[in-house]
């Protein structure tokens, strides 16, 4: 069954490839062309140097968004005071799309490093709490109240019961703030910065080298693939034993 749905990845991916190089043509370069050009990138210090400073960013600004974001989303799920006091700022801050803050962030924290962050941070932030507070809301009473009827301490309970049961919840949530993370990363260097990957694929676009701006979106496509697999083996690590519950259930 592995090898039969290894199989079907592959073929979808050479279709893909096949697709895109019987439509190329023009100004569109093949496919064969574009991952040639990325390969060649690979070896340039210049790119690479774009890499690693985009990565630098959404890492930076994802963990500090998603830990803070995780932290609050649980309190305002387990604590009803946290829930009354922060769900209506919550509610009407996250209907707002993201990418309208970055020229916010842009006049308060001007064209350098904080406001890049500040972005990232925001698009793994609000996902971050929506998707805590989802789970540990949904923690049974009956495990809650059995702990604290024990004598276990409210921040105990938080931290022993309601924390791994909302745990892989919050790890499957990591794809969506991942993903609004990146795109925001990549706004956010178009608009206001001279490196990172953004900046390659608006720079390159716009001076025509297309085959080299496909480079970039192939590459940032090839970061997206490898969080959402560092996801499920966090998944698969952490959380086995929520998969066996299931099928129990």
């Amino acid at each position: 069954m592995i090898l039969t749905n290894y199989c079907k990845s592959i073929f979808s991916i050479v279709v893909i490839l096949l697709s895109w190089e019987l439509a190329s043509g023009g100004l569109i370069p093949s496919a064969s062309q574009t991952v040639m050009t990325l390969i060649q990138l690979l070896s340039s210090i210049d790119f690479l140097e774009n890499v690693a400073i985009s990565l630098q960013r959404l890492g930076i600004g994802w963990i500090i968004g998603t830990f803070i974001g995780t932290c609050l989303g649980m309190l305002i799920g387990y604590y009803s005071s946290a829930k009354a006091f922060f769900m209506p700022i919550v509610s009407a801050l996250f209907p707002i799309p993201k990418i309208a803050l970055l020229p916010l962030f842009l006049v308060i924290f001007g064209l350098g490093e904080v406001s890049k962050i500040a972005t990232i941070f925001i698009g793994a932030f609000f996902p971050s709490i929506i998707t805590a507070y989802s789970a540990s809301s949904r923690v049974p009473t009956s495990l809650t109240d059995a702990a604290r009827t024990c004598g276990a301490a409210s921040f105990r309970i938080l931290r022993t019961i309601v924390f791994p049961y909302s745990l892989p919840t919050i790890i499957q949530g990591f794809r969506t703030s991942t993903s609004i993370s990146l795109t925001l990363l990549v706004a956010a260097e178009m608009l206001g910065a001279t490196k990172g990957l953004g900046y390659w694929v608006y720079a390159t676009g716009g001076s025509l080298q297309f085959d080299q701006m496909l480079a970039g979106i192939i590459c940032l496509s090839i970061i997206g693939l490898l969080i959402s697999y560092i996801c499920d083996r966090l998944y698969k690590n952490l959380c086995s034993w929520s998969e066996s519950i299931e099928g129990n259930n």
